[in-house]
């Protein structure tokens, strides 16, 4: 009996090693997101296709079977930090926009997903520094507050008036950054 005990014991002490095993962990992504993101950017003219491209967030969209892929490239000698949007159906994604990128640790954009406008803001966010973002236009006459959920990166969505034309809106900017305690961070340390 006791032997038997010890046995079970192990058995389940070695599943929960594995199970927990941080190569294990590692999110996969479908191969079908990487390789419609490698076509898209072998549009631009600064992709370098010899480099790799590497998914490092996908979140669901405010809109349902919409997904945004944050992801790195290396244009040159920068490392780049871009979006795609996918459409899920029946099991396969599609590509469905966006594309911008930044050589920043934040971006800002506007797009529409399913025909709804959104201003997105998402970045790389290293030891969860950020806490709190402040956009607004530049005449400041409009503005929100986006809080940052933890994680290595973040993606933050607010939706515009169904009828909003994002040719006529005014852009939105990342104002301020701050941090856990409420503190200003300083912008170069924010963005570059």
């Amino acid at each position: 009996m006791r032997k038997c005990i010890i046995s079970l014991f192990t058995i389940t002490v070695l599943f929960n090693l594995i199970a927990c095993s941080p190569t294990l962990a590692k999110t996969i992504y479908p191969d079908a997101i990487e390789h419609q993101i490698k076509e898209q950017l072998k549009e631009k003219p600064d992709f370098d296709s010899s480099k790799p491209v590497e998914i490092v967030k996908m979140v669901k969209t405010p809109k349902k079977h919409y997904y945004i892929v944050l992801f790195t490239y290396s244009p040159y000698y920068t490392k780049h930090l871009g979006d795609a949007i996918f459409k899920k159906e029946k099991g396969n994604y599609t590509f469905v926009g966006g594309m911008a990128s930044t050589s920043e640790k934040l971006n800002n954009t506007t797009m529409y997903i399913d025909e709804i406008p959104y201003n997105v803001v998402y970045g790389s966010n290293e030891g969860n520094r950020i806490k709190t973002l402040k956009i607004a236009t530049l005449d400041k006459k409009s503005s929100y507050t986006a809080q940052l959920k933890k994680g290595a990166y973040f993606v933050h969505f607010k939706m515009f008036p169904h009828n909003t034309d994002l040719e006529k809106v005014n852009p939105f900017y990342i104002m301020d950054c701050y941090d856990k305690g409420n503190k200003q961070i300083p912008w170069n340390e924010c963005v570059e």
